[in-house]
């Protein structure tokens, strides 16, 4: 599966080095932590503490590395991946060094603190960075092979604390591990991360253009993802499916030990106990290959199918797992038909080993009933893990991720953390660690019934979120249209700018013309490495246009350099360069210009308003409202170009001279956009007072009609009109006088800079 593009997979041949060094990360951080629990009689020993306490500093590994997952994975979904994989990694590598040189009890628990911590980050994030490697219809099998890779190390941190530490200490197997983990850390720096959305087919398109899927989680969709149903019921069922599997790893060996083969000599005894219960391992290792593969399958057929199988192998998980516990016997050595030498060399322990397990099978058959159900019963507890990640990948958005598989790992951290802590309590209070095991087994059917829940929910979660995708890549071409555009219009602006400098700074004017040059070129590019055919000509077009005129000036500048020219000749150059001028005047206005226009003309309806005020006081107010309308476009306009200018990190100082006239003229207009508000309430008030003295709207629209008709001023008509009616008469008089005040005032309120609330 791990070879390029060929028979078995479709993920690209530059995407296997991240997919390989994350998956080896999980690996290592996997064994780092199970590796404690075959030292735990070392460790009581060494520290002198009770055996209630031995599992403390697992149980902290786990509920912090549950708790710091979620910070990981947000932030992960926020920030570069890469960058937050490499802390992570960094930070559980340096707890593991702490843990080998740990001196007291309480060192170690900060230790495996510090390691839990950083087991967190590469969890989430992992998981994240291999999704958008691989296609949705391969999911099932990759994770699969990652929960082998899983399994595979759990058994390998365990076999080399059961097997190096009785020779070297339990601290060798931590500093070997570490050593590894600085060597990965160290290749990460030099391997791009794929790009976020990549393994999604709906943004193949971006993915095909080299454009990025901008969009990053925040706060408020952190209950968004626990609302979606098919994450609530991933998120609740792996709280209950880890419990027999944490039981089963942590205690199947101790069990055996101490119950089964405790008549066992000492030398072998941990050994063979670890063997027995690794053979569980075998069927999980299995299932895993089958029903990811399976799971791939299924998903073709429906999308719901992976959640079914999930559900399936469960509930027929449960019967198989009773049966291999009761199978178990109490071993007599003296049954094995073998001669223990007292003490055992250390040479033969091994030998010793595969003869005790090759006689326990044939003096005790049940072991071989033993081995088939735990082969078929962790064969079929595997379903669920093959496919979770899976199902959790198809339903959740690119930026959503690393923090939905944090919740879920935090579920299943939490439930294995309270599991670990209240575990010996269970035994006291069953009366063994077999009742505890047979115990946690029934745990699998509420989990069960949780998959069969999010079976009925996952379709519509897919379809959902391969909805919203489909419109974000349609916009996320648009918007990248749209920056091609704005760089264009900051060309040819650059074009305009330059015909300042064209009769008095030749240096000014090809740095300009040069600049906007290199934009029209790189348009260009982009249009036509990217198929937008009408970006490609236009960028085409200018630039040739421009070089052109570049030349022809550049021409004249030499010739006028020449000290041989007569006066004549001079003349005429300069005004070969006005022409130019005039002829960059009639070329394409860039956007800017005309913003600023449209600023200018918000300006003239203002005045046309003010003029209006004297013989039409609707229009005025209409022509008020028009201007509002105009500021309100014109500071949305800047504020896009503004937006994308911020995208950039490093502005050239043309751009950074474009970037401040945009935001003075942004900011003059917000200034504008809230006087000519405040001008219009003023208005709308003065008119209110007026309909307070009975007189309405429709009589000033009659008075007003009046007014235009015969071109008088509006206070001869009313003078005339209500010459009569004196209290109307001066009321008018007197709101005309505070509109006119109004209109004094407003040149002041364009400087002041009000605060809306």
């Amino acid at each position: 599966m791990l070879i390029g593009r060929f028979q078995f997979t479709t993920v690209k041949f530059k995407d296997l080095a991240p997919i390989i060094l994350v998956m080896l990360l999980l690996f290592v951080s996997t064994a780092c932590a199970n590796m404690l629990i075959p030292s735990y009689a070392a460790i009581q020993q060494e520290f002198n503490i009770p055996e209630a306490l031995i599992a403390i500093p697992d149980a902290f590994f786990v509920l912090i590395s549950a708790f710091f997952a979620l910070l990981w994975g947000y932030w992960a979904d926020r920030v570069d991946r890469g960058k937050v994989l490499i802390i992570g990694a960094f930070s559980w590598t340096i707890g593991m060094l702490l843990t080998a040189f740990s001196s007291t009890y309480f060192m170690l628990v900060i230790s495996r603190v510090s390691s839990g911590a950083g087991l967190g980050c590469v969890l989430p994030v992992g998981y994240s960075v291999i999704s958008d490697a691989i296609p949705a219809e391969e999911r099932s099998g990759w994770f699969g092979t990652l929960a082998i890779l899983s399994s595979i190390s759990n058994g390998a941190g365990q076999g080399l604390s059961s097997f190096l530490g009785p020779i070297f200490t339990w601290r060798f197997p931590f500093l070997l591990l570490s050593g590894i983990s600085i060597i990965v850390i160290f290749i990460l720096f030099f391997v791009k991360i794929p790009k976020r959305g990549a393994g999604e087919d709906e943004l193949l398109e971006l993915i095909e253009l080299d454009l990025e899927y901008s969009y990053r989680i925040s706060k408020e969709d952190l209950g968004f993802i626990i609302r979606k149903k098919s994450n609530l019921y991933l998120i609740v069922q792996g709280f209950f499916t880890i419990i027999p599997g944490t039981v089963l790893v942590y205690f199947m060996t101790s069990m055996l030990t101490l119950q089964y083969f405790d008549q066992i000599p000492t030398e072998i005894r941990l050994q063979t106990a670890t063997i027995f219960a690794g053979m569980i391992g075998v069927g999980y290792l299995l299932g895993n290959a089958i029903f990811a593969r399976l799971g791939d399958i299924l998903f073709r057929r429906n999308k719901k199918n992976r959640a079914r199988l999930a559900t399936i192998c469960l509930i027929f998980s449960i019967p198989f797992a009773i049966i291999l516990l009761l199978s178990l016997r109490p071993i007599n050595p003296t049954l094995l038909d073998i001669n223990y030498p007292s003490p055992i060399p250390t040479e033969e322990l091994f030998s010793y080993i595969m003869r005790t397990i090759g006689q326990i099978f044939v003096a005790y058959p049940t072991y071989i009933i033993f081995f088939f159900f735990a082969l078929m019963a962790s064969m079929l507890g595997a379903g669920p893990v093959a496919n979770r990640n899976a199902v959790m990948i198809d339903v959740n958005m690119p930026e959503h991720k690393g923090t939905a598989a944090s919740f879920f790992k935090l579920s299943e951290q939490i439930s294995k953390g309270i599991t670990l802590l209240l575990s010996y309590s269970l035994i006291f209070l069953l009366g063994s660690i077999f009742n505890m095991i047979f115990f946690s087994i029934f745990f699998w059917f509420p989990a069960a019934i949780f998959w069969l829940l999010a079976s009925r929910n996952v379709e519509k979660d897919m379809n959902y979120k391969s909805r919203i995708l489909s419109e974000r890549k349609q916009v996320s071409l648009i918007d990248y249209i749209f920056e091609l555009e704005i760089q264009m219009d900051r060309g040819i602006q650059k074009v305009q700018d330059s015909k300042y400098y064209i009769r008095t700074d030749q240096s000014k004017f090809n740095q300009l013309m040069n600049d906007a040059l290199k934009i029209f070129k790189f348009c260009e590019h982009e249009g036509e490495s990217r198929s937008i055919t009408n970006i490609e000509k236009k960028a085409h077009i200018l630039y040739l246009r421009i070089l052109l005129v570049k030349q022809e000036t550049n021409n004249i500048y030499k010739q006028l350099n020449n000290e041989n020219l007569t006066a004549q000749e001079i003349n005429q150059r300069r005004n070969e360069l006005r022409k130019i001028y005039y002829r960059i005047s009639e070329y394409e206005k860039s956007t800017f210009g005309e913003i600023q226009t449209y600023y200018e003309d918000a300006y003239l309806k203002i005045i046309e308003a003010r003029l209006n005020s004297t013989n039409h006081l609707i229009k005025s107010l209409s022509k008020i409202d028009e201007a509002i309308k105009i500021y309100e476009r014109v500071k949305y306009l800047l504020n896009e170009r503004l937006e994308i200018v911020e995208e950039k990190p490093d502005l050239s100082e043309e751009e950074s001279i474009v970037r401040d006239k945009e935001q003075e003229l942004f900011d003059k207009c917000s200034k504008s956009l809230n006087a000519t508000i405040k001008l219009r309430e003023e208005v709308e008030n003065a008119f209110s007072q007026l309909k307070e003295e009975d007189i309405h709207m429709e009589d000033l629209r009659k008075i007003s009609d009046l007014t235009q008709e015969y071109d008088v001023d509006i206070y001869d008509v009313i003078v005339e009109t209500f010459q009569h009616d004196k209290k109307t008469k001066n009321v008018l008089i007197e709101t005309l006088g505070k509109i006119e005040d109004i209109f004094n005032q407003y040149e002041k309120w364009k400087e002041t800079d009000f605060k809306v609330f």
